[in-house]
């Protein structure tokens, strides 16, 4: 799978946003010369995105996913890249904002941890051709964003939806325990 994600970075060129990649990966970018790169580290909170020092949690994910529309235009990036199995806490938004930045493509990989048909249902809300490769450690999703629709309203109504499946399951996994 990562052979196959080095391959990828390697023939990219434009605007490319890389949320939460391994180092090894990290290393192929830097080689690349042909990519404007930003890059937002979930578990260091060290970048633009991340929350202060102050609100850290113990559990290392302090990505602010909510500060990607003020610091990068709509439509200006052509390619993300993003390791889903760390920010999968922060679907509601990341699936949103993802498709309203990009303008090209999508890349998610994960291992078999994360359940990819949840993650293709709520891609496919948004009218966009998704591509699945399933690897012995995991899985690559190629998500086509050049006919993507974003909507005010629609989007408004699947935060809700989705807010109101994280109560339900949460309030699941306090009735089974």
């Amino acid at each position: 799978m990562f052979k196959k994600l080095e391959d990828i970075i390697k023939k990219l060129e434009g605007n490319v946003l890389v949320i939460s990649i391994n180092d090894e990966l990290v290393n192929t970018f830097n080689k690349n010369n042909k990519v404007n790169l930003y890059s937002i580290d979930s578990n260091k909170g060290n970048g633009i995105f991340s929350k202060s020092k102050k609100r850290t949690t113990n559990k290392g994910k302090t990505i602010n996913i909510k500060k990607l529309r003020k610091y990068i235009n709509k439509k200006s990036v052509d390619y993300i890249i993003c390791n889903m199995e760390d920010v999968i806490g922060y679907y509601k938004y990341l699936i949103k904002d993802t498709i309203y930045l990009n303008n090209n493509t999508i890349y998610i990989y994960s291992s078999n941890k994360v359940d990819k048909d949840f993650l293709i249902k709520k891609y496919k809300r948004y009218d966009v051709e998704v591509d699945v490769t399933d690897y012995k450690n995991g899985f690559i999703i190629t998500i086509d964003n050049k006919n993507g629709k974003t909507n005010f309203f629609k989007d408004k109504l699947y935060f809700i939806k989705d807010t109101l499946y994280n109560f339900a399951e949460f309030i699941g996994n306090i009735l089974v325990s």
